[in-house]
């Protein structure tokens, strides 16, 4: 394993943030993460709150991390948590993906016919959202989409009473181009009107109109065209690395489905996702780790604010971390300070 002073520093998002976060936000282009500049600002100011613990609302908690390329201050990723998400006034809304079985004694056949059905909780998870990995970054040795993604596990660990007991993640179906939806197309937009963006817009502001029009009956989804079928629960080429995080994590697809792209819902309960389970507490030491003792760890401290890096870390005894100085130099921290680590796979 190559030994290195972190490239990267994951942080809290400020107020200096704005604009190289919206042009994260705009190569994403999901709701999650605002790409409207007024949103943008609303969404750090709300931010910043939730780190300081000034949230009672869970629903109205939003925490985006961003990771800084350390050489040129550039932000080249960002992920976000949602406190809750599902409520009376905005409940979250699914497809439950379920099915018929039936028998004919006279033809001796039986058919197992799959359906969805509209289905919503008021009373709704954590969401875990808004990963993006700048284009250029992808694949980088130090595998800064992990990192990213696997920071809101530590988070949700070290601060457990701010966050439910179940922790959801929408993940992004295929789209076609000019923001289209082919789900959407063939379902959605019948029943009401809108287009694709048109309903992604609204809907977050304001979800009621997916309980106003939406049918209560079942979609038998045979009656959907071949290709239509196929895309329920199915993502984006490049939403396939996100997914294998999660699964790694101990996320698993919940058999539901956005009602809006029909992308899939992961999900788990907060105390079985393994990262969660795995955040300690360590006393920091600075030293020349052992490469046959070393392992990957993403290292916290918050004292100043949020920040977290990527570091190759002995265990010398079981609550000591031993890493490099340069390690020490990106948390702005000195040896003994208490931190919190979680093992990267």
């Amino acid at each position: 394993m190559a030994v290195y002073d972190p490239a990267f520093v994951i942080r809290e998002a400020g107020r200096g943030d704005h604009h190289q976060l919206l042009n994260l936000a705009r190569e994403l282009d999901s709701i999650n993460l605002p790409t409207d500049s007024r949103a943008m600002h609303e969404a750090i100011e709300t931010s910043m709150q939730a780190f300081r613990g000034r949230i009672r609302d869970r629903s109205r908690a939003v925490f985006i991390f961003c990771a800084q390329e350390r050489s040129t201050r550039r932000l080249v990723a960002a992920s976000i948590i949602i406190g809750k998400h599902g409520t009376p006034a905005a409940p979250h809304y699914y497809l439950d993906m379920d099915s018929d079985e039936r028998y004919s004694h006279t033809l001796r056949k039986s058919f197992r016919h799959p359906y969805l059905r509209l289905r919503y909780s008021m009373d709704g998870p954590t969401e875990i959202g808004g990963l993006i990995v700048t284009a250029p970054m992808r694949g980088h040795a130090e595998r800064i989409g992990k990192q990213i993604s696997w920071v809101r596990f530590l988070y949700i660990g070290m601060h457990r009473k701010r966050f439910e007991d179940q922790v959801l993640a929408e993940m992004l179906a295929p789209m076609m181009p000019e923001h289209g939806n082919i789900f959407w197309d063939h379902y959605g937009r019948s029943v009401t009107g809108l287009s694709f963006r048109e309903a992604d817009i609204l809907s977050a502001r304001d979800k009621e109109f997916i309980r106003a029009l939406f049918p209560d009956t079942p979609l038998y989804t045979f009656l959907l065209p071949e290709e239509v079928r196929a895309s329920l629960g199915a993502v984006g080429e490049n939403t396939r690395a996100a997914v294998r995080l999660l699964e790694q994590a101990g996320m698993k697809f919940l058999k539901q489905i956005d009602p809006f792209d029909g992308g899939p819902y992961y999900g788990a309960a907060t105390s079985q996702l393994l990262p969660v389970q795995q955040v300690s507490t360590y006393a920091l030491s600075a030293g020349e780790p052992a490469p046959e003792r070393t392992r990957q760890y993403l290292v916290a401290h918050e004292d100043h604010g949020f920040r977290a890096v990527l570091a190759n870390a002995e265990l010398p005894e079981p609550a000591k971390l031993m890493v490099r100085a340069g390690v020490l130099d990106a948390l702005g921290v000195k040896a003994r300070v208490k931190v919190n680590a979680v093992p990267l796979p």
